[in-house]
């Protein structure tokens, strides 16, 4: 089985009405199309020093997630 890592990009405002942007993965297993998230792990200072690194590494090895077309909807 061959499994397929996309991204997404998405916009929206936070709750201070600031436009922001998100970027969503997801895997492609088969004809499954499976969210994955970037955790965030919290050190002693309440920081992930690495969490920038894990989540360019997906952005860097991801290709655009295609627009559904109307026959898969």
């Amino acid at each position: 089985m061959q499994v397929e890592l996309f991204q997404k990009t998405n916009t929206y405002k936070d709750k201070n009405g600031v436009k922001k942007t998100a970027i969503n993965f997801s895997l492609l297993c088969g004809n499954e199309l499976i969210p994955i998230e970037v955790r965030y792990f919290e050190n002693a200072e309440g920081h992930d020093p690495q969490y920038q690194s894990r989540k360019s590494v997906l952005r860097a090895f991801a290709a655009p997630l295609p627009p559904k077309s109307k026959d898969n909807v």
